[in-house]
């Protein structure tokens, strides 16, 4: 059965939420089946859901949230006798003893005589938006929000206006516990990823700033509800369908994305082009955010090689950009301010030398200073698994032939079982193939060329698979 509108009590342990699970007990009673619940996290895991028994009627409940005191439950109650519409705006009281009860409508300066529903309270306590798809909106439904006064009394409810609805639908409003950021589900933004998109905008002064679509790690080719984050903004709890079962809702919970986070966010702009020619590269650009191990959702490169974030200010991050022309670019930055990050890096050719790449004499052991050099290679292994390598050695021409071979064979395959060891490679991509001084690229009349001659060199190849 469906399970939908969750939203987080006072604590981050409790989740209210609205099912239909309990309408093969009423069936043969009434035509209404939804009902409010909730569960307690406990040991690890949310415990078995309860049934909230004074609230719940032979009516439709749902859409609850908490007041941050935990005693005031707003939820939404369809078709009773005491409603102005067709779904109404309700609330209950927790008394002494910690039973709910004390139930009435929100009254007709709140609710409508059309259908008002998925309350959310302010952290403040004085404020409630909900949806409602009364005349004289903007769309088919729109966000509103009511002000309590100072006699407890809500005013005239007022529509939150043309920033946030549009001519479609606007739904499920979640305002934060802690920030002035308002997160809805719509199907009218310009930007949607399937039917309905959560969008988050920031309230600043007394507007409202533009919807910003939280991303596609929440939102898919289906339907994203009833958006709800936890006091410290690392979890987050919503209903969604899939594409080819619309109507059909689940929770989900994961942790919160950049792009959903609901702190201040700073720019960060940047680029990657050839330093060779100059002209833009191809690829992904991914960044995590090393304060909350959370990675943003990757973007590719624009056709001018520029990309661009909204990032939480003053936190840690690591920038990675991979693509399939050149090594892996990796940065630590600290994010304070808008900021801007140009990379330049050079082709991968066919066949690659490194410099760094310098045995001691006689020797094959992998040197620390080699390592920088080794792991851009193993990482561009891992980020291409459809290509192999083969590892070339080479020596000068001092000293016996077969000496030579058998050295940089050594150390070829030196270099082999360190990319192998250290990035879990499989063994049959690589091969290492030591030459000896039989292919030197210069002729040795002086120690400079014996040195260039002296050399590692990879070679990648489009493996068959």
């Amino acid at each position: 059965k469906e399970d939908y509108g969750p939203t987080i009590g006072n604590v981050d342990t409790i989740l209210l939420f609205t099912s239909k699970r309990n309408q093969h007990l009423h069936r043969l009673e009434r035509g209404y089946d939804e009902d409010i619940f909730y569960t307690v996290f406990l040991d690890g895991g949310w415990n078995e859901a309860v049934t909230f028994e004074t609230i719940n009627t032979q009516f439709n409940e749902g859409s609850a949230c908490l007041s941050q005191d935990g005693k005031y439950l707003f939820f939404a109650r369809c078709n009773s006798p005491d409603s102005y519409g067709n779904c109404d705006l309700f609330v209950a009281e927790l008394s002494p003893e910690g039973k709910w009860g004390n139930v009435h409508n929100l009254g007709k300066n709140l609710n409508s005589t059309s259908w008002d529903s998925h309350p959310s309270l302010s952290h403040s306590g004085d404020t409630l938006f909900f949806a409602s798809d009364r005349l004289g909106g903007f769309g088919l439904s729109d966000i509103y929000y009511s002000v309590k006064d100072k006699t407890g009394q809500w005013s005239a409810s007022k529509n939150i206006g043309p920033a946030i609805n549009t001519p479609s639908n606007e739904l499920s409003p979640f305002f934060h516990h802690r920030f002035n950021v308002l997160y809805f589900s719509s199907d009218g933004q310009p930007l949607n990823f399937g039917d309905f998109d959560i969008f988050k905008s920031y309230k600043i002064s007394n507007s409202w700033g533009e919807p910003k679509n939280v991303g596609p790690l929440v939102n898919g080719p289906g339907s994203e509800y009833y958006f709800t984050i936890d006091s410290e903004s690392s979890q987050l709890y919503y209903a969604r369908s899939e594409q080819e079962d619309i109507n059909n809702l689940d929770l989900y919970s994961f942790p919160v994305p950049m792009e959903a986070q609901p702190e201040a966010v700073a720019n960060l702009k940047g680029s990657l082009i050839n330093s060779q020619t100059k002209k833009p590269l191809k690829g992904i650009v991914s960044i995590i955010d090393l304060d909350k191990s959370v990675e943003v959702a990757p973007k590719f490169l624009r056709p001018d090689g520029s990309f661009d974030f909204q990032l939480i200010n003053k936190r840690n991050y690591l920038l990675i950009i991979q693509g399939d022309d050149f090594f892996r670019i990796e940065e630590i930055f600290f994010m304070d301010g808008d900021m801007e990050i140009n990379k330049e890096t050079e082709p991968i050719e066919s066949k690659i030398a490194f410099q760094t790449l310098e045995f001691e004499n006689g020797k094959s052991e992998i040197l620390p200073e080699m390592h920088s050099d080794l792991n851009k290679v193993g990482n561009f292994l891992l980020d291409h698994p459809g290509l192999g390598m083969t590892i070339s050695g080479h020596t000068d021409s001092q000293g016996r032939e077969e000496a030579n071979q058998k050295l940089s064979q050594a150390r070829a395959e030196a270099i082999r079982t360190y990319i192998l060891d250290e990035f879990g490679i499989e063994a049959n991509r690589i091969n290492a193939i030591g030459y000896g001084s039989a292919k030197p690229i210069v002729e040795e009349k002086t120690e400079a060329d014996r040195r260039l001659n002296r050399r590692v060199e990879f070679e990648i190849k489009r493996r068959d698979l």
